[in-house]
């Protein structure tokens, strides 16, 4: 590995190699724009004069926020240029996340989006904001040079604000070294270089989309496509002919939805001969690379299914993709097969913010459909890193199932103004992820969920709810699911449905439809993995707080909100021993705030 720089000193590398490769290129709403990578380091330069006009000092933060767009990438290397801390940050979160991020950090300066000036100056607490689109309406295209920075690559060059799936978020410090070796290691594990394409989906304050694109693409010196929201995605993939797309589980979803439209509005003719052509490479392909079913078969896909069948879907996509990466949250299985079969594979990678945030990911040549891939080289001892689990009992090793440990140079510096949370995570040296898994003897990572919400039921049943959720979700009749069941007899499912299968059916038909589904979708699993009945509650949202801005759940706040509903229900279902120990364990917040000498009845009053 070549020793890392700052991101910085890599940007004005890549622009000096090659000034006239394309950088970005996006949509305005009517056409297609581009920038090489000479006219993005223009761009950059008029905004480091910018903002050394503001009297910015190096180890500032800078704030941005805005919905996703190509002036990021000026934002972020404008700042590292100049020695400053860039803090991304949701446009879509209600006020007091967004108040409390501005004000934990504590930036010099706010940058917004035009829309969003009315809502960042309310929650500024008095920061000079700025509209970020008439930055660069005045260019002063001299060249700045690059801060002189102390300890180099281990300066703060990015606060990542964490979802808060607990609590209020925290700002997850990376340096420069971190963000540096992490998108080398993607490099080198996916070959990328100057002829690729990414198409850019994920909001930069995502650490996978900050790092994955905005850094691999100056790093590898390729192209960042940069739709306008996904509506101009699918209506103009074609034109924008990515070689590789960088996605979420809920985006996939999407595409295989609009896929499976399609296929369904198709001839009877043209529908049989798609489900023959998937039969055919259903018996081809495995989960891995090897592929097996006979010579006969091979050549019948090859020669005739492919180019007549799995061509069409692979040019609605541009015609040019190589491969599919998802990270965030699992992938449904399924999905991973049919996009195999069509030729565009689609693969599940694993990582979070504290590590930069890639940790393993699967590849063409290596690969095991259901897994989170293998080790990225950062990982690897020749790089100086290391992974292992670590078992209830507190003993380590790498053949054990337990919580994914790792250490290395991708290792985040800690939590901004958390010093005792980031004791607890970095445990001599290293990082204690909180997921639960384990590595088989070909070395792929297959994670089960989170320590922090695995459920032991009163017989002393141990599961990760996780796992039962993915399955559940594999159903159309079921948007969002979170298991419950801590201390009870059994587990339970509190669902989403969506709109229209909510508004066809009567109250009593649809617990019916959407408890078989449940049912159907967990047939497979261990007697008390199985969910006992379903309870329908609300659509989970990011404006209640039950959906994070990754739209992920909120176990405690769906508690805390649905409590009533979720204690009924539970005691219809003939749990009322149980319910007092799960709504108690389940919400830590209400057992905080009782006082001494308060009881908890049946019905969930508090008696003092």
């Amino acid at each position: 590995m070549v020793n890392p720089q700052t991101l910085g000193v890599l940007f004005d590398t890549s622009c000096k190699r090659a000034p006239q490769l394309t950088a970005l290129i996006y949509s305005d709403g009517q056409k297609i724009l581009s920038r090489t990578f000479a006219e993005l380091a223009t761009d950059v330069n008029t905004w480091c004069n910018f903002l050394q006009s503001k009297g910015l000092k190096c180890g500032d933060r800078v704030v941005a926020i805005s919905s996703k767009s190509p002036l990021h990438y000026v934002f972020f290397y404008a700042c590292w240029k100049l020695g400053l801390i860039a803090v991304p940050v949701c446009e879509s979160l209600g006020d007091q996340e967004m108040s409390f991020i501005i004000n934990d950090c504590e930036p010099s300066l706010l940058l917004a989006d035009t829309p969003l000036l009315d809502k960042v100056r309310n929650n500024a607490g008095g920061t000079e904001v700025i509209d970020w689109q008439q930055i660069g309406s005045h260019p002063q295209a001299s060249a700045v040079p690059i801060a002189p920075l102390e300890d180099i690559c281990d300066q703060i060059a990015v606060l990542i604000y964490t979802s808060g799936s607990t609590g209020l978020p925290k700002g997850v410090m990376l340096t420069h070294r971190n963000i540096w070796v992490n998108a080398w290691s993607a490099l080198e594990f996916y070959q990328v270089g100057s002829h690729d394409r990414l198409m850019s989906l994920l909001p930069y304050w995502h650490a996978y989309a900050l790092v994955c694109e905005v850094c691999c693409t100056v790093m590898g010196r390729c192209t960042c496509a940069i739709p306008r929201d996904i509506r101009d995605f699918k209506r103009n993939i074609i034109n924008y002919r990515p070689t590789i797309v960088i996605v979420v589980p809920r985006i996939v979803d999407g595409l295989k939805a609009a896929i499976d439209k399609k296929i369904a509005e198709s001839p009877a003719k043209a529908k049989a001969l798609i489900e023959k052509a998937i039969y055919n490479a259903s018996r081809i392909y495995t989960a891995g690379p090897r592929l097996n079913g006979g010579i006969l078969r091979m050549v019948t896909h090859h020669l005739f299914y492919d180019p007549l069948v799995f061509r069409k879907f692979r040019q609605a996509f541009g015609g040019r993709v190589r491969y599919v990466i998802s990270g965030g949250a699992p992938l449904d299985l399924e999905h991973q097969i049919f996009f195999k079969y069509i030729g565009m594979p689609l693969f599940q990678g694993y990582g979070l913010t504290e590590a930069s945030p890639v940790v393993s990911a699967n590849t063409d040549d290596k690969h095991r459909l259901g897994s989170c891939g293998t080790m990225v080289p950062w990982l690897l001892p020749e790089h100086g890193g290391d992974y292992t689990f670590k078992d209830e009992s507190g003993k380590r090793g790498k053949d054990l199932h337990g919580q994914l440990l790792v250490k290395g140079q991708c290792v985040m510096k800690g939590y901004w103004r958390h010093a005792d949370t980031s004791a607890k995570t970095l445990e001599d040296g290293w990082l204690n992820t909180g997921d639960f898994g384990y590595c088989d003897k070909e070395g792929f990572l297959f994670i089960h969920g989170r320590m922090g919400n695995m459920i032991v039921l009163i017989g002393g049943e141990k599961l990760h709810p996780e796992h039962v959720e993915d399955a559940v979700k594999t159903s159309p009749m079921i948007s969002e699911a979170m298991v419950i069941g801590e201390k009870c007899k059994n587990v339970y499912v509190c669902a989403n449905v969506p709109e229209e299968v909510r508004n066809s059916h009567t109250p009593e038909a649809l617990h019916d439809l959407v408890k078989a589904e449940v049912l159907k979708t967990t047939a497979h699993m261990a007697a008390f993995q199985k969910p006992k009945d379903v309870l329908i509650l609300p659509d989970f949202n990011m404006e209640d707080g039950t959906l994070t801005a990754t739209y992920k759940i909120r176990r405690h706040r769906i508690h805390e909100l649905y409590k009533a509903q979720i204690e009924d229900f539970l005691v219809r279902s003939g749990e009322e021993i149980a319910t007092k120990r799960n709504l108690t364990i389940a919400s830590s917040r209400v057992v905080e705030s009782l006082e001494p000498g308060s009881i908890i009845v049946g019905n969930g009053n508090i008696l003092k």
